[in-house]
């Protein structure tokens, strides 16, 4: 299936996602400084693990992957999104739905701000864009959440969603935290739909 152009030409997720106490925005570079403000809070955590914080954030670099992140979102390559509350400008976090795997599979990534972690906005963000995926992504089957197996923050959101852990894989040391295994969990379409009724 082509999943970058379709008749309509629209991007196929929304916008706007609900996310319980929170709300999922699509990424958009008017974001630029409430974003870097977010990242520079949770640097020393973010720099644990993730490789793209190994550097320090600035505006006109978060303005530049928000600007390639809206055009992915056109193109229904990725879909990325800022975690808020509505009606406030400030950026709690980030998570997006991602192409990795095979071809009917989407992967969730997530992250929060270290001074709002606890609250189980990783987990409403994730259970929003599972929701989202299956609704608005036809072809997919399968949603799953992948993390280093030292990260033990983040691996507890998946199974308060009812993935499943489907097994562990080598995996490149890219950030200080990284055990080079990692997990994968997995949620497919007809258990989500069960959970969900």
């Amino acid at each position: 299936m082509d999943r970058v152009c379709h008749p309509a030409r629209m991007a196929l997720l929304p916008d706007l996602i609900p996310a319980g106490t929170v709300e999922l925005r699509r990424w958009r570079p008017a974001q630029a400084e409430a974003l870097t403000a977010a990242v520079e809070a949770s640097m020393p955590e973010l720099r644990r693990w993730m490789p793209w914080a190994q550097e320090q954030p600035t505006v006109v670099g978060i303005t530049e992957v928000l600007s390639e992140g809206e055009v992915s979102f056109e193109a229904d390559r990725e879909w990325q999104f800022v975690v808020a509350e509505p009606g406030a400008d400030g950026v709690l976090g980030a998570t997006g739905l991602h192409h990795r795997g095979a071809p009917d599979t989407v992967e969730i990534g997530y992250w929060i701000r270290s001074d709002r972690t606890g609250g189980g906005l990783a987990t409403a963000a994730a259970r929003a864009l599972t929701t989202a995926a299956f609704a608005h992504l036809a072809y997919v089957s399968a949603v799953e959440i992948q993390m280093d197996a030292s990260n033990r923050r983040s691996s507890a959101v998946p199974p308060k969603l009812g993935f499943r852990l489907t097994g562990e894989v080598d995996h490149a040391i890219d950030a200080p935290g990284h055990s080079g295994r990692w997990e994968v969990w997995s949620m497919d379409r007809d258990h989500w739909r069960a959970r969900s009724a």
